[in-house]
C-alpha cells in the first residue's frame, strides 16, 4: 500500500470539498437574488443542503486526516463511506416516501399539505444528492488508492471490558448447581403400542 500517495489523495479531496463549499457560498446568495417567492425559498432550501453535506464532509475529512497512522487513516475513511452511503440511502428511501404522500394529497384534493411536502422533497432530493456526491468521492479514492480494509482493533478499554465478560460467564458456568436429570420409569411396550404396567407378585 502506497501510504503517502493515499495521503495525497486525500488533502487533494479535501482541497476540492473546500471548493465546492466556497462555490456554494458565492453562487448561493446570487441564484436567489436572481428569484422571487416560493422559487428563492426553494432554491435557498436546496443549497442549504448541499453546503451543509459537504461541509460535514469536509470536517470529518480533514478529522481523519490528522491521524498519524495510515492503518487508521484508511480504516477511517472506510468508516466514512458507509456512513455517507448510509445518509445517501436513508435519505432516498424518506424521499420515495415522502413522494408518494405527496401523490396521495394530491389526489385527495388536500393542495396545502401536497405543497408542504413539496417543499420538503426539494431539500430531501438535494440531500439524496449531496450524499451520493460525497459517497462517490470516498469510493473513488478508496479505489484509485488501491487500499483494503484493515481488521478493526479492539481499545486496551475494549479489550479489557472483553476479558471481564469473558471472566464473569466462566464463573458462572463454574458456579451453577448441578440439576438432577428427572427420573423416568421404565415400561414395556407390547404389540401396537399398548403399554403393559409391572405388577407386583
Amino acid at each position: 500500500m502506497e501510504s503517502e500517495s493515499f495521503r495525497s489523495r486525500l488533502l487533494a479531496l479535501i482541497q476540492k470539498s473546500r471548493r465546492a463549499l466556497r462555490l456554494y457560498n458565492n453562487t448561493g446568495g446570487q441564484s436567489i437574488v436572481r428569484m422571487e417567492g416560493t422559487s428563492a425559498e426553494l432554491s435557498a432550501a436546496q443549497v442549504s443542503e448541499w453546503r451543509d453535506i459537504n461541509s460535514l464532509l469536509l470536517r470529518k475529512l480533514t478529522d481523519t486526516a490528522d491521524s498519524a497512522s495510515t492503518k487508521k487513516l484508511v480504516y477511517d475513511i472506510f468508516a466514512l463511506r458507509s456512513e455517507f452511503q448510509s445518509l445517501w440511502r436513508g435519505s432516498e428511501s424518506e424521499l420515495v416516501q415522502q413522494q408518494r404522500d405527496l401523490i396521495a394529497s394530491a389526489e385527495r384534493g388536500d393542495f396545502i399539505k401536497a405543497s408542504g411536502l413539496a417543499t420538503s422533497l426539494v431539500s430531501l432530493k438535494a440531500r439524496v444528492q449531496a450524499g451520493q456526491a460525497a459517497h462517490h468521492e470516498l469510493d473513488l479514492l478508496i479505489k484509485r488508492s488501491r487500499v483494503v480494509r484493515p481488521a478493526a482493533e479492539l481499545s486496551e478499554e475494549g479489550a479489557t471490558v472483553l476479558s471481564t465478560i469473558e471472566l464473569l460467564d466462566e464463573q458462572s458456568v463454574q458456579d451453577a448447581p448441578h440439576v438432577p436429570q428427572p427420573y423416568s420409569q421404565p415400561k414395556i411396550a407390547v404389540g401396537a403400542g399398548k403399554v403393559i404396567p409391572l405388577k407386583r407378585r
